[in-house]
């Protein structure tokens, strides 16, 4: 029998033998804090391994206020909500990259890390998941928060081959907007 991989957790500060593979959406979202140079690192180099560690996403995360590292983040006297720009005004301090998982073809596993907080936060604990392989920038694109589709969270709208197609909001993630500078670039770079 083939036994699952171990990832080490700065958490637990050891190595930790993964879960049985977790089901998974085909698009999943791995959350970063919004930095520039960070942002234009991941484009060119895709999401990198740390040592002996793993690559962290969210599964079909209804709301951003579950997303790690937000719900720790929101604690933080200097992180938390931003009275000038409104209460959800937080979320632009975050970089969302969407992770095709049909393109980088991993067996993703449930977040060892997560699944004490997944029980405090009251959501399922298959939300949050991990794969102890880098993500290639080819199955990667950027997003960004924007606040008036959050809010009014308007269904996309868009024509196609004579027909108009209208994409329901199911999530917060729905509302999200693409980068289209950095997503051009990864179009044309694909490692």
């Amino acid at each position: 029998m083939k036994k699952n991989p171990s990832i080490y957790t700065r958490i637990f500060k050891e190595k930790v033998e993964l879960d049985q593979p977790a089901c998974h959406d085909r698009f999943i979202w791995h959350v970063t804090y919004n930095r520039p140079f960070y942002n234009w690192l991941i484009a060119k180099n895709g999401l990198a391994l740390p040592f002996r560690g793993a690559v962290f996403a969210h599964n079909n995360l209804p709301r951003f206020e579950f997303m790690y590292p937000y719900f720790v983040d929101r604690y933080d006297w200097d992180m938390g909500p931003n009275r000038d720009r409104g209460d959800d005004a937080q979320y632009d301090r975050y970089s969302f990259w969407r992770i095709d998982t049909k393109k980088c073809g991993f067996q993703w596993y449930i977040d060892p890390g997560m699944i004490d907080d997944s029980e405090f936060l009251g959501v399922s604990k298959r939300h949050y998941v991990c794969t102890p392989n880098a993500i290639p920038n080819s199955a990667l694109r950027l997003y960004r928060f924007d606040m008036d589709n959050y809010i009014f969270r308007n269904p996309k709208i868009y024509f196609k081959d004579g027909s108009a197609h209208i994409l329901p909001i199911r999530d917060d993630f729905d509302t999200l907007v693409p980068n289209e500078e950095i997503n051009a670039y990864i179009m044309k770079n694909v490692a």
